[in-house]
């Protein structure tokens, strides 16, 4: 069962149900994406490793494997780690989230589906934006501050509207994330809002394509200046 195929790539649907299956097939089917489905885990597993899509979205009884299992199985093979992955849970289980989370999925959303919450969180985990703004390689200690609780991560590289990050554990993807770092050089320190666009799992740890969301001029330059710096010095 599938539509027609474009240049948004490939969504893949797993789910026990035929009928919750091509319920979400008739919310997604005008998007410009080819629909893949799948009625088991061992199915899913199977069409994510021929079809590579952009997206899995699945329910949690697989039929022959739990969704943590799933998405285990997903970040452990090498050609589909990168994958997003979209859980749609029921809100009475909260605890099936949580499990899904830990074992490496990137974001939730809840029964009864609602087309336009559907359509924001399928937009936002397929849509990786085209890197026009210069990027350079750079390790920089940032401490991630959400709901109150702060972890440490290390920024890879950065521009000066966003940066990836890694870290040795999985962040919900839900609301925003407020960076605190030190540019090198710089002895102001930098307070920045982002949002989560992707992720990436690898091993033990987890990178993160972050965007700034509330830079401000001032900050935006010191950031472009520190890039343009470090690019002089790779360029001798």
């Amino acid at each position: 069962m599938t539509t027609n195929s474009n240049s948004l790539g490939t969504i893949l649907l797993v789910d026990h149900s035929r009928g919750a299956l091509a319920f979400q097939e008739t919310i997604l089917r005008r998007r410009d994406a080819l629909i893949v489905t799948a009625l088991a885990g061992s199915e899913g597993l199977q069409k994510a490793r021929a079809e590579r899509p952009q997206l899995i979205i699945f329910g949690y009884d697989l039929f022959d494997m739990t969704a943590p299992e799933f998405c285990r199985e997903i970040r452990e093979q090498e050609g589909t780690k990168g994958t997003s992955l979209l859980l749609i849970c029921d809100r009475e289980m909260p605890e099936h989230g949580d499990l899904c989370i830990a074992a490496g999925c990137n974001d939730i959303i809840y029964r009864p589906l609602q087309r336009r919450e559907l359509d924001e969180k399928v937009e936002r985990l397929t849509t990786i934006p085209v890197r026009r703004q210069l990027r350079t390689i750079t390790k920089i200690e940032v401490s991630l501050e959400k709901n109150g609780r702060f972890v440490l991560a290390r920024s890879v590289n950065i521009s000066a509207t966003g940066m990836l990050v890694e870290v040795d554990r999985v962040l919900s993807s839900e609301g925003q994330i407020r960076l605190h770092f030190y540019l090198p050089g710089d002895a102001k320190p930098l307070q920045v809002q982002a949002e989560i666009l992707r992720a990436e799992f690898s091993g033990t740890m987890a990178k993160y394509g972050l965007r700034f969301v509330d830079i401000t001029p001032d900050e935006k330059e010191r950031v472009e200046h520190y890039v343009h710096r470090l690019r002089a010095r790779e360029l001798i």
